[in-house]
């Protein structure tokens, strides 16, 4: 399990910390382009990328869209409370709170603690949180966004090509599929490196509030779906699943939607920070619970 953290977060921080050293060295750095081609053409691509994964069923999803969506809706009316108590602005954060960063590093964590039938639910549930951050999540991440801008996203019309090309169990062509991979695999790192630059010259003594906001978006997902596992009756591989999934940290496309919006990204940037060390403190939590 160390070993399996190690080697799924080292080149995450390496990352990181190229994009801190090339901000610092007052390298040439255009946000705009970069958060532009993530938004334009990378998400997109990611995302038709992902739904078009062939172990996704139907099965599974309506399954995951059931519990995945009631989670989601009880940590977003706890987040508001959680918010307001804060003197934080509803909208901005909401987001990096309620749709955490279930792919990179909750997926291979599901895999290794639960196998391969946890795998496609952990699978599932990314993708829905990937559906719903590119919707919802992009709706709360802009106000000015209204039916008209939404409706010329990019990430809309890959979202419905997606699930129409799944919805009719018609395969992607060999060339689009790659393409989408390939301009998919860009997303990931760029948005590391802009998370990196964008750490220079903030003092974490001055952000004591998003350290905190950080690791509380951990241990709030973990109570919620603790919550619902005590009380209810699951199956056991699907709870166990959502647990982990869900007390994931903040995902970096939530600090992507603060860049692209002229949002709180500085303090977004924190709480990702925070919430992915406070991870590492919570594992040993969750294995206890799953064994």
């Amino acid at each position: 399990m160390i070993e399996l953290l190690f080697n799924k977060l080292m080149p995450i921080v390496i990352l990181i910390i190229i994009g801190y050293y090339w901000k610092k060295k007052e390298l040439p750095f255009d946000k705009d382009m970069i958060s532009s081609l993530i938004m334009n053409l990378g998400t997109p691509a990611l995302l038709i990328a992902s739904i078009n994964n062939k172990d996704l069923t139907s099965e599974n999803i309506i399954t995951i869209l059931i519990y995945g969506t009631i989670i989601i809706a009880i940590c977003t009316i706890l987040t508001i409370a959680y918010l307001k108590l804060e003197n934080k602005p509803i909208r901005p954060f909401l987001q990096s709170f309620i749709f955490p960063n279930t792919g990179g590093l909750g997926i291979p964590i599901v895999y290794v603690l639960l196998g391969q039938t946890a795998f496609v639910y952990a699978i599932t549930f990314s993708v829905l949180i990937n559906i719903y951050h590119f919707t919802i999540g992009l709706w709360l991440s802009n106000s000015s966004l209204n039916l008209k801008k939404a409706l010329q996203t990019p990430v809309l019309y890959a979202l419905v090509v997606a699930l129409v090309f799944k919805g009719t169990n018609t395969e992607l062509p060999f060339i689009i599929e790659d393409v989408c991979k390939m301009l998919g695999g860009i997303v990931i790192p760029l948005l590391l490196i802009a998370f990196g630059s964008s750490l220079v010259g903030i003092k974490i003594g001055q952000n004591i509030k998003a350290v905190r906001m950080g690791v509380v978006r951990v241990v709030l997902g973990f109570l919620v779906v603790y919550t619902i596992f005590y009380f209810g009756n699951f199956e056991p591989v699907l709870i166990y699943t959502l647990l982990i999934q869900y007390s994931m940290p903040i995902a970096t496309t939530s600090y992507l939607f603060a860049l692209r919006f002229n949002g709180p990204f500085e303090e977004i940037a924190v709480m990702t920070a925070s919430s992915t060390i406070a991870i590492l403190f919570l594992l040993p939590l969750i294995i206890y619970v799953i064994n």
